[in-house]
């Protein structure tokens, strides 16, 4: 089984129901943050999906180094820092290349604050093509999108999860249209994918209602899950307009929205 909880099913501007981005993944009971935008933290210890906080995390993934998908590295890393936690075991982290560069940077600026006190932590680069196995049998692969950074890291990925009967679940990160999308997209159990703006606000390297509508059209996905709302986006009924385009299921998140494969009727 696979799990999305979304932590933040906003962009880089806040609002109550819509906070930057954070996601709590689990693959077949093993669970990763991704994209630890600013106040992941705060709000994966409120979900109740934590309840040793900080311990609980063991691996991080990145789809890119832009403040609103990787802000909260820096208060993991001053927490595990802390004598409090007391997980012994390596933090492993995920990423673009740039991401090395990236905490060496932080280093620069925080030093010794930001070595955990307990943990070892492990860096990995990674890009498409590559398959990071998990412990239960499942798999993280990478792929790469549309949404050029002009530093730290000129590559962004989505990531395609797969469980150890065969689920898929596909994230995009943020991104434009893209083939590596609409490939990693096709016929996925769960596409969470970003729906930033209405048509009238489109921007490049981002997804707009009908860029959402003309993917799940052609990708087929078998549920789709529509995040990274910016504030005018999050304020129309997006599964309605995305309707318009596909007639598979289409859910609005929020803040504290889960998805799952199968499908968990009791949620």
């Amino acid at each position: 089984m696979i799990r999305f909880h979304i932590l933040g099913a906003g962009g880089a501007v806040p609002t109550p129901t819509h906070n930057p981005a954070a996601y709590w993944v689990t693959v077949d009971g093993q669970s990763l943050l991704m994209d630890p935008g600013p106040g992941a933290l705060v709000r994966l210890v409120q979900s109740g999906q934590a309840p040793r906080g900080v311990d609980e995390i063991t691996q991080v993934f990145f789809t890119h180094l832009h403040p609103d998908h990787c802000a909260d590295l820096v208060p993991l890393l001053f927490a595990l820092h802390s004598p409090v936690p007391t997980r012994t075991d390596p933090l492993q982290l995920f990423g673009p290349p740039g991401l090395t560069s990236y905490l060496e940077q932080l280093r620069k600026i925080y030093g010794t604050w930001i070595e955990p006190r307990q943990r070892a932590l492990e860096v990995t680069e990674i890009g498409p093509g590559v398959t990071v196995p998990l412990a239960a049998g499942g798999s993280v692969c990478p792929f790469q999108v549309d949404h050029v950074q002009d530093r730290l890291s000129r590559i962004c990925l989505g990531y395609r999860f797969l469980d150890a009967e065969g689920h898929t679940a596909v994230f995009s990160g943020d991104t434009g249209p893209c083939t590596g999308l609409n490939k990693a997209a096709t016929g996925a159990d769960l596409l969470v994918v970003e729906c930033s703006t209405p048509d009238h606000l489109a921007t490049p390297g981002h997804m707009s209602v009908s860029d959402v509508g003309r993917l799940c059209a052609e990708a087929r996905p078998r549920q789709v899950a529509l995040t990274h709302q910016y504030p005018d986006a999050a304020a129309l009924d997006l599964a309605a307009l995305v309707g318009k385009h596909y007639d598979g299921p289409v859910h609005q998140a929020i803040d504290g929205s889960v998805f799952t494969v199968p499908k968990d009727t009791g949620e």
